[in-house]
Formats: C-alpha cells, structure tokens, sequence
C-alpha cells in the first residue's frame, strides 16, 4: 500500500489536504498551529476565567461567562477518525469556543458595563481593565500574527486586515454605550474586540479546512461560531474526503494561494 493511501485510510482529513497541496506546505502551519497551544490556555485561564470573569464582570456588574456553553468537546467519539484527527478536533473546538466566548463578554462589557461610583475605586478599576484588556488583545494578536505570516500562506487561508475590522464594528456601532473609562477605555475595547474579530476570521478559515464536521451536541444552551452552519454531517466523511481534496474547504471562501 502506497504511503499516501495508507494516510487517507488513517487520516482522511490530513490525507486529503496531503493530497491536494503536498506536505511542504502543511508542516509550517502545522507546527504554527501547535506553538500557540499555549497562548489559547493563558487567553483560557488568565484572561477569561481569572482577570474577566473573577475580577472585572463582578466590578463592572457584567454577567460572567459561562465557557461550557462555548468550549464544546464532542466530535472525538466520531468513527473513522485517527487519533490525530480526533486531536485536531479537540483543539478546534477548544480554541473557537474560547473566541466565540471572548466575542460575547467583550459584547457584554460595551453593553453592559455600570459606572463606578466611587471615586477612590474608579482608578483601581481602570487599571485592572486595562491590564486585562491589554493581555486578552496580545494573547489574540500573537495568534493572529502567526496566521497571518504562516498559516495563512502556507494553506492558501484568507486574511482580513485590521481596518477591516474596525469597519465591522463602526458598522455594528460596537462600543459607543462604552463611557465608563473615558476615551481610553473605549480604545482599548475596541482594539481588543478587533483582534478577536481577526481571531475568528482565522479560526474559521482553519477549522473549515481541518475539523468541518457539524458537533454531535444538541443542548439548547450551547453557542457555536456561525460558520458551523457550513460544516458537513458526521456520518459524511466520504463526502468530506471529497470536498477537502478538490475545493480545500468547506467554507465559502475557498483557498487561494
């Protein structure tokens, strides 16, 4: 059996992209994608569950999130899928549902955030978010700057600039109820939204490519990025093998190199 026939009866995902565009191009991106494993637990750990959700959700009268409605481990009970692929999986689902859960509480801090009355505590406060607004956009933009270096033209994956960006959130008016902090706050908001903006923009392109398989959880609660809605059934991988070795994608946004 031939090496690349042995991958796609292993591997059907990684065998089809192996297939399509040649191993030269996978391993950079690759190994990108393993580097900033990490920067995702801190984004996890730090910014969300200790400085967001302990800190500054409670001085600000913001709801905490709740990151089991986003961080949803299911498609690696799928049949046909290597360890590796299962892997891939995990770690798709992991790093969309903390961008999505970043994406709702930065929502929830413009729309939702109270003043502080007190005058003694309303510098405290403001150097507390600015300090976790600060880690949570450079955790992000370390991300996106791999993708955009190395994923990105590695896979032939779309980019989307940061201008872009901004104009999606002038167009949405994110941010204007946002007075809390001032004229500083309300850039650091922004700035913050934008690089989770670009982050989603990334993972979607990434996911589409390696782990479009529609989750198996059917709870009401639960919250899932909206280019979910592209990803193919569970029991179609043979489909999947076919889409991924001639379009690349399941997004509508096909690779281009």
């Amino acid at each position: 059996m031939r090496f690349r026939d042995w991958i796609m009866k292993r591997n059907p995902i990684f065998g089809s992209h192996l297939q399509r565009i040649g191993l030269l191009r996978i391993v950079p991106a690759a190994l990108a994608m393993y580097a900033v494993i990490p920067v995702h637990i801190f984004i996890h750990l730090i910014c969300i569950r200790l400085l967001y959700n302990l800190v500054i959700c409670p001085l600000l009268k913001i709801e905490r999130i709740d990151l089991r409605q986003y961080i949803i481990f299911d498609r690696l009970i799928i049949s046909g899928l290597s360890w590796t692929g299962r892997f891939h999986c995990v770690y798709c689902e992991y790093a969309n549902g903390l961008c999505v859960a970043s994406g709702v509480l930065l929502t929830r801090v413009a729309t939702e955030a109270r003043p502080v009355t007190s005058g003694v505590l309303r510098p405290v406060v403001l150097f507390l978010y600015l300090v976790t607004s600060s880690l949570s956009a450079l955790s992000m933009s370390l991300i996106v700057l791999l993708y955009h270096f190395i994923i990105a033209p590695s896979l032939g994956l779309h980019r989307e600039s940061l201008q872009s960006a901004y104009d999606k959130m002038d167009a949405a008016d994110f941010g204007r109820r946002f007075k809390q902090f001032s004229s500083m706050g309300y850039s650091f908001l922004r700035y913050e939204n934008s690089t989770a903006l670009l982050l989603a923009n990334a993972l979607e392109q990434v996911e589409s490519q390696w782990c479009p398989i529609k989750h198996l959880d059917t709870r009401d609660d639960i919250v899932l990025p909206p280019h979910h809605g592209s990803f193919i059934e569970r029991c179609e991988l043979c489909k999947l093998r076919k889409v991924l070795c001639s379009e690349g994608s399941v997004s509508p946004r096909k690779p281009d190199f």
